[in-house]
């Protein structure tokens, strides 16, 4: 039940010095199958900091293996897809395909199966093979906050074996955390990394996250105890994170880390950095120069892919129109947002965030089938279907419904070119926050095989 937390220098010897620390290579044989799952979440048109597992830490895990004799090694993910985003495109961007065939690993794109049928308590879900069908599986998840589940560490990470629909399952009952938990005992790591070269506030992503360097490196053989070491260093009370709790107090683990050997750093107090794991989409768009539009807290039910193209078309909306005012207007996202007075936006929602000012709002937009279906006796609602709602049509209902018809017309053709530029990869619109990241803490470095 140890757990390692090494101040990160020089990748491949902090590494080893936390692996060792932590006893991770207990049971691997060089003939063992060794499966490595990092997080690599829209890598395409966002800094990467914090978001993702970084390439010179999967590089000094690499080279590690190989000097256990390891030769049978993969590397797999399988990211949301909602810009034409693929894995193979992340491992190009990140150069894991560089490092793939530098070592002779074999890359895998986990959307594409095969799949297990897993039952998690009448929740029937597809579990990718791959998570069964190693020897040797190490979970190598980034260091960062949720805006849902309050962490995104070990267990969270796990989530990506899941096909893509089983994705979606995951939020339309409720149930988040009781469900990662659930798949935190169906596929469990024989060894846990978690890269904190740095660490992401407001998470899941650098759209309306912020990271921060922190050059840490946690390492060990079980993996709930890492997650509560992980949320410890992020400021978090582990036993407040739903399914760590849970599954702490099945197996009758400890929710503290005062009760966790730690290995490595003695004092890990001096460590810690407190980051909000809350997103507050009105401040964040004010910040951008926008004002009069609230979004309510959705509870667990706002799954990855609305939120990723409703975070978008919000970034893009700000960005194209600095100045704006949108008169208490409100977009409803999952199942449990409602707009107005009924709004019901969880005892944990950030300020500004639950329902508009006014409690009437000038403009109502449902944004997915989740939220549509929630509020389908709403009347003059504009209501922008899908799973996730299509790119165009999203930026569409945005458009004409808070600017007008004569204004969507203007702007949207420039704001198309753009988002064609972007599926091509050829353009990254630049927001004034991302600033921060041109400075000397921040290493492109770090996402490019040596």
């Amino acid at each position: 039940m140890a757990v390692s937390v090494v101040r990160l220098d020089e990748p491949l010897a902090t590494l080893r010095r936390a692996i060792d620390l932590c006893g991770g290579w207990d049971g691997l044989g060089p003939g063992n199958r060794v499966f490595i799952k990092p997080n690599i979440c829209l890598p395409r048109w966002m800094p990467l900091y914090g978001m993702v597992t970084t390439t010179s830490v999967l590089e000094a895990l690499v080279r590690l293996l190989s000097e256990q004799g390891c030769r049978n090694i993969t590397i797999g993910e399988g990211p949301v897809d909602v810009f034409g985003t693929s894995i193979r495109q992340g491992y190009r961007r990140m150069g894991i395909d560089t490092l793939a065939r530098r070592y002779g690993v074999r890359l895998v794109d986990l959307n594409r199966g095969p799949f297990r049928p897993v039952d998690l308590e009448g929740v029937k879900v597809q579990v990718a093979e791959a998570a069964f069908e190693s020897d040797f599986l190490i979970n190598v998840p980034a260091l960062k906050t949720h805006n849902q589940v309050k962490v995104s560490l070990g267990f969270k990470n796990l989530k990506g074996f899941l096909s893509p629909a089983s994705r979606v399952k995951f939020h339309g009952t409720n149930r988040l955390n009781h469900l990662i938990r659930l798949l935190g005992e169906v596929v469990e790591p024989h060894l846990t990394v978690i890269d904190g070269t740095y660490a992401l506030e407001s998470g899941p992503d650098t759209a309306l996250g912020r990271a921060h360097r922190m050059d840490i490196v946690l390492a060990g053989r079980e993996a709930c105890s890492c997650d509560v070491v992980g949320a410890t260093l992020l400021g978090i009370d582990p036993s407040g994170v739903g399914y760590l709790r849970e599954y702490a107090e099945a197996r009758g683990l400890p929710l503290s880390a005062d009760r966790i050997e730690v290995r490595g750093e003695g004092d890990l107090g001096a460590l810690v950095r407190p980051l909000e794991w809350r997103v507050n989409v009105p401040e964040e768009l004010s910040a951008m120069g926008v004002r009069g539009l609230s979004v309510p807290y959705p509870g667990e039910t706002l799954c990855s892919r609305c939120y990723a193209m409703l975070g978008y078309s919000l970034l893009a909306l700000a960005r194209d129109n600095r100045g704006a005012d949108f008169g208490n207007s409100v977009i409803c996202c999952g199942r449990e947002a409602r707009p107005g007075a009924d709004a019901r936006p969880g005892c944990e929602a950030p300020p500004g965030s639950a329902a508009p000012p006014g409690g009437e709002a000038r403009a109502v937009i449902l944004f997915g089938d989740c939220a549509v279906a929630a509020n389908r006796g709403l009347e003059g609602a504009c209501r922008v279907e899908g799973c996730p709602p299509p790119v165009t049509d999203s930026l569409m209902a945005l458009w004409r419904t808070l600017l007008g018809r004569p204004r969507m017309l203007r702007g949207m053709p420039a704001r198309m070119a753009r988002l064609s530029a972007a599926k091509a990869g050829i353009f990254m619109d630049r927001l004034d926050k991302w600033q921060r990241y041109q400075s000397k803490e921040f290493a492109p470095g770090h996402f490019r095989a040596r």
